[in-house]
């Protein structure tokens, strides 16, 4: 196969962004694949000549065009395919000591392999697996007839990934007993019979090895190339068709279909929400807690059964072109009774995802007659409509199109000051991250993109006028990646604002997604997908870097993560933090010498504030609780264990409530059960395993105070004389 030179430079080209998800998917005729092979003996995934395809395309572009290029050699296939293993099996409760030692033959084949277009020697692990899960999940059905000595003193470790692996399948065979008994415990505790116990595992682990025996060949090669991405550096990723499109339309913020969220709930797709202004939710005939069992396209003709497929090939059904019709038949929850199932028609439409969109909302901080309005903005993501911007659409959907307009609305209510909540923002688009600053800022440089052969091109915010002028605080937490430390970083760098919360992700990297069908001339079969791919690495405007060190705020408030649990350090195979020199930038020194006086003020604040040390109280609770490495498996001490956690609980929600009254705001009387169910999120009914509300920022102790200090920042600042420095 041939790659054009003008095709590889224009896929390098596509503006940077940060992947958001990870899906996979398949289509129906791949995804009966291991169920079929599965009625016929053991599960043999056998890869497909597309993927021989874009395992090649991929390598290519990996080792030739990635920022750390790096061969896939003998040494580094062993690296890639121990990542394989490690992410099939991360707990080590499927594969012995003796099939890691089977494997070794195979380590560093992998890229042999590629090159020769065999991805059998890839397969051949996850086959080992997915036949292991059916296996042990067997294994585990049958000890639930006799079930278990609950009298005995035994525990389970939290955590296997340092455990040495099994050394036969008889210790396998004793993990299972001990996860199963787990189990049955966590539902003795949560007062199940033991023959609803009988029932409700007896389900879960058959339901297991149903969902195993539909995975896919096109499955089984998102995994490896998965791993193979992840092992060059921890944001290289590969997306199959599906995840592309997951990825793109978390990256717009919109889809065209007919606006239902989904799951999988037995052998059923579920309706688990309706979009608000959709076409599902405007026909009025599409409820929360419907069953999907079959789909048709246009008004007429043949309906597809689709009980006991994947939820994500439902889905890809019925999702399609705007303004294209589609029929779906369902089934009424089954709460509701045997009741027929009935056929709905509609026009599928290009639908705005408004709850991931940033939103805004004002409080009032401060005593009465000294109160201060405050605005706040949450960006949960750096998202643009890559694909409406691309083709001259004037109105494309943009966090920064967004966030200038909420500014505006903000300024006609006269607030005091804004502040800009990135926690837990994970990233997006790396434009839209500078354009967002420049909304603060006005013209000027944002960030430093250095790529591989060492050329360093400065990237600067295309606003002619800042939106807002006044005082600004920018709150963030570990969570807080990529685009989210390059706004951080620059509203830092230029004095515009202060940084509050705790030390962000660390992420300095910068990735392009390449769609691997323009790099290859030839006729193929099938889609080959999209390579995430890292291509620079980006710095701060002072010259420093973001990678591995984060951006460092300037009013620290208390972790809610354990920064040894995740970020940036935590993957081995991270680039290392560097530093290149700064580039000229105006750095407003107005706001510095108020940092410790606005410190001063917070820690004297929060001494004595009872929302706040509510929360660092809960904080502590909960950390004390993860670090617990086993947990018994006797009846008597783990209700001893549960009672003490349930006080603890029960306190804290006692606490919350005097708080609410005594603020003024709803109490919220909280009627959902304290303690672990022991169900899983698809045992629950659509009700029970709703999404949580996102925390109302008026009851939210971290945007409360993050507001307080942006008030006080406000006052200042009305007193202090600007100072403006050269950086």
């Amino acid at each position: 196969m041939t790659f054009p030179r003008s095709v590889v430079f224009a896929a390098l080209a596509v503006c940077a962004t940060f992947a958001l998800t990870t899906a996979t998917g398949a289509p129906q005729a791949a995804a009966t694949s291991a169920a079929a092979a599965a009625a016929a003996g053991p599960i043999a995934l056998v890869p497909a000549d597309q993927e021989a395809v874009a395992g090649k395309v991929a390598m290519l572009f990996l080792t030739r065009f990635h920022y750390r290029p790096r061969p896939l050699d003998a040494t580094f296939s062993a690296v890639v395919f121990d990542k394989l293993v490690e992410t099939l099996d991360p707990e080590r409760s499927y594969f012995t000591a003796a099939d890691i030692a089977h494997f070794a033959p195979l380590r560093p084949t992998l890229g042999t392999a590629i090159d020769e277009g065999d991805l059998t020697p890839a397969f051949e692990p996850v086959n080992l697996y997915l036949n292991r899960v059916v296996e042990e999940s067997r294994y585990a059905q049958s000890l639930l007839k006799d079930g278990f000595d609950l009298g005995a003193h035994e525990s389970i470790a939290t955590e296997r990934k340092a455990a040495p692996w099994p050394a036969s399948t008889d210790e396998l065979h004793e993990l299972w007993r001990e996860r199963a008994k787990e189990d049955w415990l966590r539902l003795k505790l949560a007062g199940q019979t033991d023959d609803a116990i009988r029932k409700t595992l007896t389900h879960r682990y058959a339901n297991l090895a149903s969902r195993i025996q539909k995975t896919s060949a096109d499955d089984a090669f998102q995994l490896f190339m998965t791993a193979y991405a992840e092992s060059t550096d921890p944001h290289t990723d590969y997306f199959a068709a599906k995840a592309a499109t997951a990825f793109n339309t978390e990256m717009s913020l919109s889809l065209e279909g007919i606006g239902a969220y989904l799951r999988e709930h037995d052998e059923y797709t579920q309706v688990t929400e309706l979009i608000a202004g959709s076409p599902a939710a405007k026909s009025g005939k599409i409820h929360v807690g419907d069953r999907i069992t079959g789909v048709g396209q246009g008004t007429a003709g043949p309906l597809t059964d689709v009980i006991g497929w994947r939820s994500d090939d439902v889905i890809a059904l019925i999702k399609g072109k705007s303004g294209t019709t589609v029929r779906v038949e369902l089934l009424p929850d089954e709460s509701k009774g045997d009741v027929a199932p009935h056929v709905v028609t509609l026009t599928r439409r290009h639908i705005s995802i408004e709850d991931e969109a940033a939103k805004q909302t004002v409080l009032q901080v401060g005593e009465p007659g000294h109160a201060h309005k405050l605005g706040i903005i949450t960006v949960p993501s750096f998202y643009e409509d890559f694909d409406a911007r691309r083709a001259g659409d004037a109105n494309y959907r943009s966090v920064t199109r967004d966030v200038s307009r909420m500014l505006g609305e903000l300024k006609k209510q006269k607030v005091d000051g804004v502040v800009i909540d990135l926690r837990d923002n994970g990233g997006g688009s790396l434009t839209e991250a500078s354009d967002m600053v420049g909304l603060f800022t006005g013209a000027g440089p944002v960030v430093q993109v250095r790529s591989a052969d060492g050329k360093v091109e400065v990237q600067g915010a295309n606003t002619t006028a800042p939106a807002w002028s006044g005082a600004l605080g920018v709150l963030v937490n570990h969570g807080s990646a990529s685009a989210s430390e390059i706004f951080a970083a620059a509203i830092q760098d230029r004095g515009r604002g202060v940084i509050l919360g705790q030390r962000t992700f660390g992420k300095g990297t910068v990735q392009n997604l390449l769609d691997l069908d323009d790099a290859v001339e030839e006729e193929h079969d099938g889609k080959l997908g999209e390579l995430k791919m890292t291509i620079a690495q980006f710095y701060r405007i002072n010259g420093d870097s973001t990678q591995l060190l984060g951006v460092t705020p300037n009013i620290a408030f208390p972790a809610t993560e354990d920064e040894k649990d995740f970020g940036e350090s935590t993957y081995t195979n991270a680039l290392p933090a560097s530093s290149i020199s700064a580039v000229p930038h105006r750095y407003d020194k107005t706001l510095e010498p108020l940092v410790a006086k606005l410190d001063s003020a917070h820690a004297a604040r929060v001494q004595h504030a009872t929302r706040w040390q509510l929360t660092i109280d809960e904080l502590a609770s909960f950390q004390a609780m993860a670090a617990r490495t086993t947990v018994s498996l006797n009846l008597d001490e783990r209700k001893a264990t549960r009672e003490a956690d349930l006080k603890v609980s029960a306190d804290f929600r006692a606490r919350r409530k005097t708080l609410n009254l005594a603020d003024g705001l709803p109490v919220d009387d909280d009627a959902s059960p304290l303690g672990d169910d022991g169900l899983d999120p698809e045992e629950r009914s659509v009700a029970q395993d709703k999404r949580p509300e996102p925390t109302k920022p008026s009851k939210d102790p971290y945007v409360q105070e993050a507001a307080q200090i942006v008030a006080d920042e406000a006052v200042m600042l009305m007193t202090a004389a600007p100072a403006q420095a050269a950086g």
